[in-house]
C-alpha cells in the first residue's frame, strides 16, 4: 500500500489477511498438554512403537510423611518348637526403605553389574601378533602368482584372524547416585512384598551348616532351593565388623546349602538383591546399611510444635 491510499481502506486489508489458527497447530498444541502427563515409550516418530503411552516415572520420594517405617523382628534364637517368633518391632529409614519401584533404575545396576562381570577369556591373534611372516613370500611380477605380502595373512593357511577377539574391558560406569537409588529402590520393594526378614543377630557358635538350615526353616523359608524353582533363594545380610567370630561361623555354614548367600552390609549390591527372592537382615546390617546408603537419620517431617520436632530429631540421633 501506499501513503496516499486512506487509512480505513489499510486498516480493512489488514483485517483480512489476519486467518484464523490452522487446526494442525491447534492439534499439536492439545497433544503436547496430554504428552505432559504421559509420556511416550520412544522419541522416534514410528506408528508401531508411538501409539502407546506410558505413565511417567514415578519420582523417589517416600510414600509416607513418617521419617521411618516399622517392621516385625523375629527372634533368632527361639526354641525349637516356636515358630517365626517375634522380639520386637525394627524402625526403617523412609527415604531408604520406602520408595516407588523405578524398574529404569533397578536395570541399568543389573546391566552395568552384568557388564562388569562379563570376560573374554580366550583371544585370537591378528597378522601381526602371529610369529613368523616378516618376508615376503614370493616376487611382486614375473611368478604369474597373486600378490602377497605377507604368509600370516588372513588369507593364508596358519595365519591370523581379520577380526580377532580382543580382551577387554566390559564394565559401564554408573553415577554413585544411580546406584544407591537403584539399591533403595531394590530394599524398597523387598519390604513391599513382604520378603524381608529383621533378625537380632545373624550369628551361630559353630560352623554348622544343620543348624543354620534348622533356624532358617524355623522362620518359615522353605529351603533348599532347587534348580526346579523350589524353595526360597536367600540373602543374609550381617554387620561390617569382620571381627565378629558368630557370624563369621554363620557365613561359613551357608555356603553348603544350596540357594542361601551371605555377606557385608557394603557389599550388598542391587544383583545380589534381585537374584534372592527373600532379604535377612540382622539389626547390626540394618544399621550398617542405612549409614551407607542415606547419611545421617532424617529430619521429622512434622514442623510444629517446634518442642515436638525437637524431642523427635534427638529420639532419631
Amino acid at each position: 500500500t501506499t501513503a496516499s491510499q486512506p487509512a480505513k481502506s489499510r486498516m480493512a486489508m489488514c483485517a483480512m489477511s489476519l486467518k484464523p489458527a490452522p487446526r494442525r497447530l491447534l492439534r499439536g498444541l492439545a497433544s503436547s498438554a496430554r504428552s505432559w502427563a504421559v509420556r511416550r515409550p520412544f522419541q522416534q516418530r514410528n506408528a508401531r512403537r508411538d501409539d502407546a503411552f506410558e505413565p511417567r516415572l514415578a519420582p523417589l520420594v517416600p510414600s509416607t510423611a513418617e521419617p521411618h517405617v516399622q517392621a516385625w523382628v523375629s527372634d533368632w534364637e527361639a526354641a525349637a518348637g516356636q515358630a517365626d517368633a517375634r522380639a520386637g518391632i525394627a524402625l526403617l529409614r523412609s527415604d531408604v526403605w520406602d520408595l516407588p519401584l523405578r524398574p529404569d533404575l533397578v536395570h541399568r545396576c543389573v546391566v552395568a553389574q552384568h557388564a562388569a562381570l562379563k570376560q573374554v577369556h580366550r583371544a585370537g591373534k591378528s597378522r601381526h601378533e602371529v610369529r613368523g611372516g616378516g618376508r615376503k613370500p614370493r616376487p611382486q611380477k614375473g611368478t604369474g602368482k597373486s600378490r602377497q605380502g605377507s604368509i600370516r595373512a588372513p588369507q593364508w593357511r596358519g595365519g591370523g584372524v581379520a577380526f580377532p577377539r580382543q580382551r577387554r574391558d566390559f564394565a559401564m560406569s554408573l553415577p554413585r547416585r544411580v546406584v544407591d537409588a537403584g539399591t533403595k529402590v531394590a530394599l524398597s520393594d523387598k519390604l513391599r512384598r513382604s520378603a524381608l526378614l529383621v533378625v537380632g543377630r545373624l550369628a551361630l557358635d559353630e560352623p554348622k551348616t544343620s543348624a543354620l538350615l534348622e533356624r532358617l526353616q524355623r522362620l518359615g523359608l522353605s529351603l533348599p532351593h532347587t534348580r526346579a524353582g523350589g524353595g526360597h533363594k536367600v540373602l543374609l545380610v550381617g554387620g561390617d565388623d569382620r571381627s565378629d567370630e558368630s557370624q563369621a561361623a554363620a557365613r561359613l555354614a551357608a555356603q553348603n546349602i544350596p540357594g542361601v548367600s551371605m555377606c557385608l552390609a557394603k557389599d550388598v549390591s542391587v544383583l545380589k538383591l534381585v537374584s534372592h527372592s527373600v532379604l535377612l537382615l540382622s539389626l547390626d546390617g540394618l544399621r550398617d546399611l542405612e549409614s551407607r546408603l542415606g547419611g545421617p537419620a532424617p529430619f521429622p517431617r512434622r514442623t510444629w510444635p517446634p518442642s515436638a520436632v525437637l524431642r523427635e530429631w534427638q529420639a532419631a540421633n
